[in-house]
């Protein structure tokens, strides 16, 4: 994915955290994958900067329960700021139930959608609509929620106050969708993908599976769907709606729970060395939706976009 040395470098330098409490304060952000890991932290750093409703998209009642206990204790916000809703990426009906009920539970406009969530198995997993299992919960659902949920985007970006004589709107508060990639996506090659297939037919091809490389090309895929809910905004100043991805980096999360033993040794001696914290890749991700007009479309990682 990064060099040795980069990652060495970049777990050594963090990216900067967003303090400015104006930015998210009083409006409703949704994070998804937000009972663990980055979307855990990522929730945690939103309700300290006073966003209002903190809608948690989450697998269970459970987790969401639990989450909702943590995120109060960590940043000092009221609970009944939360509102909890479960969401499963592995099933694409039910990113359109959650997408609905979000619709319910929240009648004001939605300021920042943070795609968060994300699975990265080791073996070869079809989910139950049928396609590869990173595929679906990375890419398809994602995107599928992206796309259910512009409208309420739209209409914050409606809701914006007019830019007047003398007086502009903070383009930093530009509603904003943004989808966690990775720097990943830099390393499919040609080879990787025969010309006899498409992308998606390749990484749902189950006799080419190779997971490393498999983590590559959904990460491929995650680019060019987020390049096309950006084009499908249009013109960022006139629509007012921002759409990117972020990197955080190599952060140690659950990410790996279910890989064998000696996978897990072997990225545990990483992550101590040249990894990031959770919370440190959070930074990222909250940065990227902040960023305004000239992040849409683009890729953010280590406070900077990469060439």
């Amino acid at each position: 994915m990064s060099n040795p040395s980069a990652l060495w470098q970049a777990a050594r330098h963090p990216p900067a955290d967003v303090t400015d409490p104006t930015l998210f304060r009083n409006k409703a952000v949704l994070v998804t994958g937000a009972n663990s890991g980055l979307g855990l932290e990522a929730a945690i750093k939103y309700a300290g900067l006073g966003a209002n409703p903190l809608i948690l998209g989450v697998r269970t009642a459970e987790k969401g329960a639990a989450a909702r206990a943590a995120i109060a204790a960590a940043s000092g916000c009221s609970p009944d700021v939360m509102i909890v809703l479960t969401l499963d990426f592995s099933r694409l009906r039910t990113v359109a139930d959650f997408a609905a009920e979000l619709g319910k539970r929240v009648t004001a406009p939605l300021h920042v959608v943070q795609l968060a969530g994300g699975v990265a198995p080791h073996k070869y997993t079809v989910s139950p609509d049928g396609y590869e299992m990173a595929f679906q919960c990375n890419v398809l659902a994602p995107t599928l929620l992206a796309l259910l949920l512009l409208p309420k985007v739209k209409a914050a970006a409606d809701a914006l106050p007019k830019s007047t004589e003398g007086a502009t709107v903070d383009e930093r508060t530009f509603p904003v969708i943004s989808f966690v990639n990775s720097v990943a996506h830099n390393e499919v090659v040609d080879a990787d993908v025969p010309r006899d297939q498409t992308l998606v037919q390749r990484i749902n091809d189950k006799t080419r599976f190779d997971h490393i490389k498999q983590y590559f090309l959904v990460k491929l895929a995650g680019w060019y769907a987020m390049r096309g809910v950006a084009e499908r905004v249009g013109d960022v100043r006139a629509e007012r709606v921002v759409v990117n991805a972020s990197c955080p980096g190599l952060c140690k999360t659950n990410m790996l729970s279910g890989t064998p033993l000696l996978t897990r040794i072997i990225m545990a001696i990483t992550y101590f060395i040249m990894g990031r914290t959770a919370e440190q890749g959070a930074r990222t991700m909250i940065s990227a939706t902040a960023l305004g007009p000239e992040s849409h479309g683009r890729f953010w990682t280590n406070d900077t976009y990469p060439p």
